[in-house]
Order: C-alpha cells, then sequence, then structure tokens
C-alpha cells in the first residue's frame, strides 16, 4: 500500500510539473521548452508505471503464507510460498511463520495437597498454513502470548490438581501426556497445531523440597537397616546349615564306622566258626605233623632221657578207657 501511495504521489507531482513547464516553456533555453516537459511527464509515469507491475508480482519466502488484506479486511484464502500474481495491487499482504516454532515459559500451578509447583514447559507448535487468515484476524501476530501462554497456565493447573505433590514427580509421564493432549485441542480451536509438549523441569517450594530430601534420606537409611538385617539373617542361616551338615556329616560318619565293625566282626565270626567246624582230630593231627621239625621231646627219667611221643588227637593212656 505505501508503494502505491508513493507511485500516486509521483504521478500527481509529475502532472503537475508537466502542467507547469507546459505553460512556461518559452522560458526554459532554446531546445529544452519541448525536452524537459516530455521527460518530467515519462518519469510522472514510468515510475508509477514501474511501482503497479512489481506491486502485481509477490514472492513469499519458504515456510510462510502470506495474508491478504484490503483495506483492513482479511482474505480467507492465504498465499502460498513463492511466485503469486495479484491483480489488485491494492492488496497488503502480511506474512506469517509457519515453521515448527519453540515457545519456553515458566508456569505456577498447585498439587491437589495445595503445594505450590513451580513447571517449566517447552512447546512445538505451528501456524496450520490454510488457517493463518484466521489467526491473524482473530488473534493477531501476537497469538503466543494471547493464546498459548493462558491455555498452557490453565491445562497445566487443571492436571496438576488432581495429584498431590510426592505423586507429580513419579507419574510425571501421565501428566505429560494429559497436558499435550488437552492443550493440543485448546489450540486447534485457534487454527494452532501443537507438536510436542514438554515438562523440562518440575520444582517445588525450598521448603517442601527440604521436607522430601529429608524423607529420603531416612527412608534410605531404613532400608540400609533393613538391608543388613536381612544379610546377618541370611548369615545366620548358612552359619546353622554349615554346622547342621557337619553334624550330619559326622553322625554319617560314625554310623558307617559301626556298621563296618558290625560287619567285619559278623564276618571273622562266621569265619571263625566255619574254621572251628572244618578242624577235625585227622585234620588237626595233619596239620601237626606237617608243622612238626622231627625233634622228639626229651623227659628224664632216673638216669637216661625218654623221648615222650604224644600225637595230637591220641588219648595219652593209648587209647585204653
Amino acid at each position: 500500500m505505501g508503494k502505491l501511495v508513493f507511485a500516486t504521489i509521483v504521478l500527481l507531482v509529475g502532472l503537475s510539473l508537466y502542467g507547469a513547464l507546459q505553460r512556461r516553456g518559452h522560458l526554459l533555453p532554446f531546445g529544452l521548452g519541448s525536452m524537459v516537459p516530455r521527460a518530467v511527464l515519462a518519469i510522472a509515469i514510468g515510475v508509477p508505471a514501474l511501482i503497479f507491475v512489481f506491486s502485481i508480482f509477490r514472492v513469499i519466502p519458504a515456510g510462510q503464507v502470506g495474508v491478504k488484506v484490503l483495506f483492513g479486511q482479511v482474505e480467507p484464502v492465504p498465499l502460498r510460498e513463492g511466485l503469486n500474481v495479484l491483480w489488485n495491487p491494492l492488496y497488503e499482504i502480511v506474512t506469517m511463520n509457519t515453521r515448527v516454532l519453540k515457545h519456553t515459559a515458566r508456569y505456577d500451578a498447585a498439587s491437589k495437597d495445595l503445594q505450590a509447583v513451580h513447571v517449566d514447559m517447552v512447546l512445538n507448535f505451528r501456524v496450520v498454513p490454510e488457517r493463518a487468515p484466521e489467526v491473524y484476524k482473530s488473534i493477531g501476530l501476537g497469538y503466543s502470548n494471547i493464546i498459548i501462554d493462558p491455555g498452557a497456565q490453565e491445562i497445566l493447573k487443571a492436571n496438576t490438581a488432581t495429584h498431590n505433590a510426592a505423586e507429580i514427580l513419579l507419574k510425571r509421564p501421565l501428566i505429560k501426556n494429559e497436558v499435550q493432549q488437552a492443550l493440543t485441542a485448546y489450540l486447534s480451536k485457534y487454527g494452532i497445531e501443537l507438536k510436542e509438549a514438554a515438562l523440562a523441569n518440575i520444582r517445588f517450594d525450598p521448603n517442601y523440597e527440604k521436607a522430601v530430601e529429608a524423607k529420603q534420606i531416612e527412608e534410605q537409611k531404613a532400608e540400609q537397616k533393613r538391608y543388613e538385617l536381612i544379610q546377618a539373617q541370611r548369615q545366620a542361616e548358612i552359619v546353622t546349615a554349615q554346622a547342621k551338615g557337619k553334624g550330619d556329616a559326622a553322625l554319617a560318619e560314625a554310623r558307617g564306622v559301626a556298621d563296618a565293625l558290625r560287619v567285619k566282626g559278623e564276618a571273622e565270626a562266621a569265619y571263625n566258626a566255619k574254621v572251628a567246624a572244618s578242624l577235625t582230630p585227622v585234620l588237626i593231627q595233619q596239620q601237626y605233623l606237617h608243622r612238626w621239625d622231627g625233634r622228639l621231646p626229651q623227659y628224664s627219667l632216673g638216669g637216661g632221657a625218654v623221648p615222650f611221643i604224644q600225637v595230637p588227637g591220641a588219648p595219652a593212656d593209648g587209647g585204653r578207657r
């Protein structure tokens, strides 16, 4: 629009100057009386014509769309990126970025047990290209502060209010998904597409964080004591099992020795019984003769030695009863 106003001014000024030169051309030096007015007329017409021609062609950069505005009225169809031809040069083109943008802000909320919660939220979003004229018309270019921040604040408060402070960190993925779903539905009503919502950092008031830290330390100490007690019980069970194993082994060894002695005694008794049963007088005499060295025992009776022969198993009286 500014270019067209400039072109109009150039045209009006050029025509006025051309008329003045035409009326007073005789005052100019010889030969310039007709040349100068023509040159002024060419400039007065040529410059606006060039501005008009270049105003027909509009180039929209990559990743953006153009919103056509004519005397404050927004056209519903946007201009796509690249070269566009507008036969009406009076259109004012407002470019809007449709790339994915990053919005980071800190929001304050409260938990179910009324603890203050401070959340750093990162939002990735973009303007839907087809709805860019609607966004410009209903919200304007400052839609981040007008729509995104208030919506994210209220949705976060609504979700943290359903959880206790101790649950918020544990259920962080669940809260993130709930916030993202609700915020996506909220922003889509205004022509803004939410790509991702991330809870970058969740903090509480310092006093509450100190209390939580102290509680965690005590729980860790109790857990350590519980672990040590379990280890001591296991060690006692191991010692008891080892002692029982040694006792069982000693008992088994004693039983084995007793059984061995019993078997040995029974075997010896059986052997002796068999030997005793097999010792007949004839066998005894044979064994005696086998072991005899041929010498007879000597007995002294009076003046001479008389050999005494007694055969084992034979009666001493020569067989007399």
